[in-house]
């Protein structure tokens, strides 16, 4: 579960504030598991995995579609 809600919610109006569908975000599991169940029409692809101790992977999210 994110620990933080509203702090991530946040962080995905800013990420997607300027109207663009498609976006690259480093995401932890929990994370991208949230925005699965948040944005069930978007669309998720992994583009790398965890590089480093806080285990987030990078996706290209896209809710252009939503």
């Amino acid at each position: 579960m994110v620990s933080n809600k509203e702090a991530f919610d946040e962080f995905l109006l800013e990420s997607f504030k300027d109207g663009r569908g498609v976006r690259e975000l480093r995401l932890s599991k929990e994370e991208a598991n949230y925005l699965k169940v948040k944005i069930p029409k978007a669309k998720f692809k992994k583009i790398a995995g965890p590089s480093d101790s806080t285990q987030k992977e990078w996706y290209e999210v896209n809710t252009s579609r939503c």
